[in-house]
């Protein structure tokens, strides 16, 4: 019976992300995600073919621009709605002396910076007229916030969705700090997944 009942509470689960649009919403995150970095890798091929020389820009990057800047760089723009792509930094960490070790570091921070954001949405939630701008500008991932809760986490954590935007969202819808703590502990696996595919698939 509890078998049964396990196998029946997950399958309603799936039918219900599927009728709410959950699989939809992860799926175009990704596919905007690739293409982007379709886009991107597009541009520094063709750039690197003519004008740019890419691997001499990244070394003067890795070895002439001081580690703390970097990481301090990561970290606001992980609590400040991500607008340089983390990925970029799981780049740079591969030059470190111990890549696996800042890599986790970088997990830890994003971790943190999250925790960041989700204050920020309880500081936005306590100003009405601030609340109210926010409120209309995040109303889509209010909406999802509303009717996945902490899968939503999960998904941004793990996938290309904007984590730092859900985790004000969340803030402001006043989740509950412990279950954001607990899911938003999904970054760590992302970044070593991320880690590994960049490290030894792509080998950048």
């Amino acid at each position: 019976m509890r078998k049964g009942g396990f196998i029946r509470r997950w399958r309603l689960q799936y039918l219900y992300f599927k009728r709410t649009g959950f699989y939809t919403e992860v799926g175009r995150g990704l596919f905007n995600f690739i293409l982007i970095l379709a886009v991107v890798l597009l541009l520094l091929f063709l750039a690197s073919k003519t004008f740019l020389d890419i691997e001499g820009v990244f070394n003067y990057f890795v070895h002439h621009v001081p580690r703390w800047l970097v990481i301090l760089v990561f970290f606001a723009s992980e609590s400040l709605l991500s607008p340089i792509p983390s990925d970029l930094f799981i780049i740079w960490s591969e030059e470190m002396p111990n890549p696996w070790l800042c890599l986790s570091g970088l997990a830890a921070l994003s971790y943190a910076a999250g925790v960041v954001s989700f204050l920020w949405g309880r500081l936005i939630r306590k100003n009405k007229k601030v609340n109210a701008y926010f409120a209309q500008r995040f109303e889509k991932y209010i909406r999802n916030s509303r009717k996945w809760g902490g899968w939503l986490i999960i998904a941004a954590a793990m996938t290309p969705l904007p984590f730092s935007m859900i985790m004000v969202v969340v803030g402001m819808l006043n989740y509950p700090w412990k279950r954001m703590l607990i899911w938003s502990l999904f970054r760590f696996p992302r970044f070593l997944l991320y880690g590994l595919l960049i490290y030894h698939v792509v080998n950048i």
